[in-house]
């Protein structure tokens, strides 16, 4: 192996343990806490707006198809992520975007952390906690400046021990990433849950290419639950593809 071949193994291997130390910190923060509030700060990617009080919206997304409203001013970061905590454990997290946290003396803010690291942290945390809070700690993720997280919330939604509204989170999440239609598409057949076959035919609907089309006719045909098919029927009925408008012509003149 030659000295320019170890440099750079030796250079990855620098870099792959800073990013784990710098994730370890943020664990060790929050761990040190084990009643009370975590704060914590860290750069959004591009598109992202807030209000600082809760309202989050894009003025795009990594594949074009988020919304734009002229009519509020966006503050384009920082990501704010408040984790509550009980008994050492995290019980809570709500997420912002812009405006900066003033802690009082019940909490501990971490102060700004790397986007990447927070994102992966964040996906830890979605594992554990369900309700609003499991989808806060998705969104925060997904909303970080980080490499790609497509790979990590898929990965998130085939977990069948992770909590429903999480998974959920993280699947229209991974819709708004630039993972190829047909990845996304085959994630449909683990979802058992009604309520995430429901929102997946959501997702798909929105890519509007070839492959999410014949995934919809699949489920409208093939779903088990006749309400998961109706409303692949109707999103085909949006998609003005010629081959959504022969199939719904063909149920309709059977």
């Amino acid at each position: 192996m030659t000295r320019t071949v170890l440099a750079l193994v030796a250079a990855i291997s620098i870099v792959a343990k800073a990013r784990e130390a710098s994730a370890q910190t943020i664990a060790r923060g929050v761990d040190g806490v084990r009643d009370g509030v975590v704060l914590m700060t860290f750069a959004a990617r591009p598109g992202v707006c807030g209000n600082s009080n809760g309202s989050i919206w894009t003025r795009d997304t990594w594949r074009g198809t988020g919304s734009m409203d002229y009519s509020r001013a966006c503050e384009n970061g920082p990501v704010r992520v408040s984790l509550g905590r009980a008994d050492g454990v995290t019980i809570s997290v709500r997420v912002f975007v812009g405006g900066a946290w003033h802690a009082n003396s019940s909490e501990t803010d971490l102060g700004v952390v790397p986007p990447a690291e927070a994102a992966r942290y964040m996906i830890a945390v979605a594992r554990t906690i369900g309700g609003r809070s499991g989808s806060d700690a998705v969104s925060a993720a997904a909303l970080a400046d980080a490499p790609d997280v497509g790979p990590d919330l898929v990965t998130l939604v085939r977990d069948g021990k992770a909590p429903l509204d999480a998974r959920k989170q993280a699947l229209y999440w991974a819709g708004q990433t630039t993972i190829p239609t047909r990845d996304l598409a085959q994630l449909y057949e683990g979802l058992d849950a009604f309520s995430l076959r429901e929102h997946f035919v959501f997702v798909i609907s929105q890519r509007r290419d070839d492959v999410a089309v014949d995934r919809l006719i699949d489920v409208a045909r093939h779903d088990a639950d006749m309400e998961i098919r109706k409303r692949a029927m109707y999103w085909l009925g949006q998609t003005n593809d010629p081959r959504a408008t022969k199939f719904l012509r063909d149920l309709v003149t059977r």
